[in-house]
């Protein structure tokens, strides 16, 4: 139990990130990138295996950074409002999309979520994320 509590705290302290993209390698790529900038990850292809996850953790995410288009028709839109209705409002989201349909994109920015286009630029992403965390 003192370990579980303890790596709760960890990442607590150096910032826990949600991700949410269905492309597995994408998602690996991700995880790897975040935690190569100190971040605690917590990656999954959908909301509900994050939840899952983030649950059994007994953890809450300081940020999620989900894909646009999720599979089964999900959005990841969705996906953070899903994450906020469970652990707060107050967790920003940032969304990635690669997709260009004009309906699709005012879609993603009437979310009011900032978005990055994909290829993402691994900079703007850094200062993004450290933005919402307090570390810019």
């Amino acid at each position: 139990m003192a370990d579980k509590l303890e790596a709760a705290g960890t990442a607590r302290d150096s910032g826990l990130i949600a991700v949410v993209e269905d492309e597995a390698i994408v998602l690996v790529g991700y995880q790897m990138l975040f935690e190569s900038w100190g971040y605690s990850v917590v990656a999954a292809s959908s909301a509900d295996e994050a939840l899952s996850q983030l649950h059994d953790g007994g953890r809450k995410p300081d940020i999620v950074v989900a894909d646009y288009r999720l599979k089964h028709g999900r959005t990841g839109i969705e996906a953070v409002r899903e994450i906020q209705a469970a652990f707060g409002d107050d967790i920003p989201g940032i969304l990635v999309t690669g997709d260009t349909a004009a309906d699709r994109l005012r879609e993603a920015a009437a979310s009011g979520l900032p978005i990055l286009h994909k290829p993402v630029n691994g900079k703007q992403l850094q200062a993004l994320i450290a933005q919402y965390l307090g570390r810019a």
